[in-house]
């Protein structure tokens, strides 16, 4: 109560005071251009208006501090009695080395601060004062107990603080307090008929003495205890609950009016009251409405926008409420995330315009040619909403594309509805792209492809379907139905029965007979084709021709090119059957008769026919050898030479074949070297071709290396197998013919070309393989890899001792 006095009086000498202030200065102002005696006897009628002035307000029990405008720097004006100045220095901080005000508002800021928002202090209050002109009215508590009245309101253009310090009041003062406290109803100034209102109202009233002891309740709060008189009431202290006798020691002990809401029980059942005490004269009152109905609601309300605002946070779109004053009142969890904005400025409830200025320093709205005029439209959404809001779409400058929805909200504010179509659009494209790459790729395939729906339409072809049919593109675009295309078909193809059965499979939703088929099928004009129809999952049906009028002609081709190539094994196998007795016999008994010849058996030979018998020898030598590689190059090739696996000591194959060409090595002054241990073992293998493999690369080298080089074979043991190489320091091979040294019949100095060609068909035979290095003028150095074991594929079948 004494706020409100207090309040009231500020009020008062404030308004009285300011405006004699501002009368004067304008009649001054005025007065001095005039200089009339009417207006010099205003004048000293406004002076001594304005010094009574001065005398009230030094006799107001208060102070007034005066802000002229929003500058924080600008220094305050001090009104007031002196009494009231010295009292408000005892609470001034004089470590704050500026001016009084500021020493006094930093020395009032360390007191705790009653009737404003929590965590709010009282430069925080007067900050709000000046810069948003909200009134404020607490009090500030002193460390004895007692308390000041600060009041701050707007006057114009200037901004009041008034501080009231119940010290200073007389005896008077106060009691004359205390009877408007007791009068301070307007409305009824009988208290009897005031006490009458109260014993019909239908909810609980009661008053309390200072000593916290109910003195006088209503026949609504008997009711509600449950009690059977006024006098029960009052001789058993029965509250409404444990909860009022704290509510009103609060209220005695200085603190403004408590109100809470919680459930009581009322005549037996549970129902909640909304309870309010406020001091009084002599104590303080209370009233307890029923508030369970208003409860519900509002716990149902609470419930609606929890699940409400649950469900939007559960949204991936951003959604932001502006009320009609252009402030945000809700955004969910999307949107922040939208925007990338901190939380904290949010929690500022900013306004549209300020999050769209936001929006564009951040770079997170579309880039605009002319802001203001895109900010003033927004904007203008609140008082001028069209007849269509069509969605838009923003292209953020990140890269990202957001579809923006616009909704006027019931109350006149905005809700705006953002949803990331950036992966949508970017699918979108890619489906397009994708669509127009499947029609170019189908364009582009030599089968005719035609799809048709249930309806037997064509919903889709490419060029070749076309072609195969002539039927004209343009008229394929209007998806024509299949039975219109028949007869254009059937002049390809002319059984009707095919093209009935085939439409069948197209418009029958029977499974069976939609399954996959897929046949020949002969045109009119000479043309093969092969066709299939496959059911799509949609329910149409994929129906794709291949020309295979070349294929079946190659196939033919390829038929008889089989059969001439067997015919010609054949003939290759009666080939080394027939030659190796035709050749080989009559070869034979030519080398007995020279050896027997020269053995003396036909009398004694000149040294003329001596040297004919060797030289018989040596040719046939030599042509026994070309028929054998001939016979086993043409084995090879008819795949009837099998090998004769055995175990073969390396060491001494090497040795052996070496020594047998060491002779012809010694005629050409040729050096020849063995590299290989003589534990280097044994592996499985024909020994009589690995013998010829070594004979024809020694022999190869000889032939190519000149008289003083040198020739080395070499054996060692590899991963899994055998290496063994021939290396020479011949003529080299040159690069052009080193691809084709292994083909058959390949020679530059005379032979058959068999040797190397052998060397590789017996190494493969083996399961191994063949490395030729070589150098023009440098020589040549080839390497053999054998397996341990050779392959048994190629062999004879051996007997399987083990079972």
């Amino acid at each position: 109560m004494e706020n409100s006095v207090t309040l009231l009086g500020a009020i008062t000498v404030a308004s009285v005071l300011l405006a004699a202030l501002m009368a004067v200065i304008a009649f001054r102002s005025y007065s001095h251009g005039r200089g009339s005696p009417v207006w010099k006897s205003k004048a000293a009628s406004l002076d001594g208006k304005l010094s009574r002035m001065d005398a009230l307000m030094g006799a107001y029990p208060g102070l007034a501090i005066v802000w002229d405008g929003k500058d924080p720097d600008k220094p305050a004006r001090l009104l007031g009695s002196t009494a009231a100045l010295a009292s408000m220095r005892r609470y001034a901080d004089k470590t704050v080395s500026s001016e009084t005000d500021r020493q006094i508002l930093a020395g009032l800021t360390k007191l705790d601060v009653v009737g404003a928002p929590t965590g709010s202090n009282l430069l925080g209050l007067i900050r709000r004062l000046r810069e948003k002109g909200h009134p404020f009215s607490v009090s500030l508590i002193l460390p004895d107990g007692g308390a000041i009245d600060a009041t701050g309101r707007v006057a114009g253009a200037q901004a009041v603080l008034w501080l009231d310090d119940p010290s200073l009041r007389t005896e008077d003062e106060s009691e004359a307090i205390r009877r408007l406290d007791a009068n301070r109803s307007t409305a009824l100034r009988d208290p009897l008929a005031f006490i009458e209102m109260l014993d019909r109202a239908g909810y609980p009233a009661w008053r309390v003495g200072r000593d916290g002891e109910i003195r006088w309740v209503n026949p609504a709060y008997v009711s509600a205890v449950g009690a059977r008189s006024l006098a029960d009431v009052l001789k058993n202290q029965t509250q409404l609950d444990s909860e009022c006798a704290q509510q009103a020691a609060s209220v005695l002990s200085g603190q403004p009016k408590q109100t809470d809401t919680r459930a009581v029980v009322v005549k037996g059942k549970r129902r909640s009251l909304a309870i309010t005490l406020f001091p009084v004269s002599g104590g303080a009152a209370g009233v307890a409405v029923d508030a369970t109905e208003a409860d519900t609601l509002r716990s149902a309300l609470i419930s609606h926008i929890r699940a409400h605002d649950e469900t939007l946070n559960a949204l991936t779109e951003g959604v932001v409420i502006f009320g009609p004053d252009q402030k945000m009142r809700f955004h969910n969890t999307a949107f922040s995330q939208i925007f990338g904005l901190d939380e904290s400025w949010y929690a500022e409830g900013p306004a549209h315009g300020e999050w769209l200025d936001r929006l564009r320093e951040d770079r997170v709205m579309p880039e605009q040619a002319d802001y203001r005029a895109f900010k003033a439209k927004e904007l203008d959404l609140y008082t001028n909403w069209p007849s269509e809001m069509p969605e838009e779409i923003w292209p953020l400058p990140d890269g990202r594309m957001l579809r923006v929805v616009r909704q006027r909200d019931p109350e006149g504010g905005l809700l705006l509805l953002f949803a990331d179509m950036t992966d949508q659009m970017t699918l979108k494209s890619q489906l397009g792209t994708l669509i127009n790459v499947q029609k170019t790729t189908l364009d582009r395939l030599s089968e005719g492809i035609a799809v048709f729906g249930t309806d037997g339409r064509l919903r889709l072809s490419n060029r070749a379907f076309a072609k195969i049919w002539s039927l004209n593109e343009a008229s394929l675009e209007g998806h024509p139905r299949f039975q219109d295309l028949l007869p254009q078909l059937m002049t390809q193809h002319g059984d009707r029965d095919y093209w009935n059965r085939l439409i069948a499979r197209v418009t029958d939703p029977d499974p069976d007979v939609r399954r996959m088929i897929e046949d020949d099928l002969d045109l009119s004009d000479g043309r093969y084709f092969t066709w299939l129809s496959r059911p799509l999952p949609d329910g149409a049906t994929l129906i794709a021709f291949e020309d295979r009028t070349q294929s079946k002609q190659a196939e033919d081709a390829l038929m008889q090119r089989n059969e001439a190539l067997e015919q010609a094994n054949r003939i290759k196998s009666e080939f080394v059957g027939h030659v190796s007795y035709q050749l080989r016999t009559p070869l034979t008994t030519i080398a007995g008769y020279a050896e027997l010849l020269q053995s003396g058996a036909g009398g004694e030979l000149s040294d003329k026919q001596s040297e004919y018998l060797f030289s018989i020898e040596s040719a046939a030598d030599e042509l026994k050898k070309s028929i054998n590689d001939i016979l086993d190059i043409a084995a090879i090739e008819a795949n009837v030479l099998d090998l004769e696996l055995g175990d073969v000591d390396v060491f001494a194959l090497l040795d052996n074949t070496l020594d047998y060409v060491a002779t012809r090595a010694e005629e050409t002054k040729i050096q020849v070297h063995l590299d290989c241990p003589r534990e280097i073992g044994m592996i499985r293998a024909d020994e009589r071709r690995l013998k010829q493999v070594v004979y024809n690369l020694l022999l190869n080298a000889l032939r190519f290396t000149k008289s003083g080089g040198h020739i080395q074979l070499g054996a060692a043991r590899a991963d899994g197998g055998l290496t063994l190489w021939v290396k020479d320091t011949g003529v080299g091979i040159p690069t052009e013919r080193q691809p084709r040294v292994f083909e058959s019949f390949q020679s530059s100095r005379g032979g058959t070309g068999l040797g190397l060609a052998l060397v590789l068909k017996f190494i493969e035979r083996h399961g191994g393989w063949v490395e030729l290095q070589s150098e023009e003028g440098k020589g040549t150095h080839v390497t053999c890899y054998l397996p341990t074991d050779a392959n048994r594929d190629s062999a004879h079948p051996e007997l399987d001792l083990a079972s």
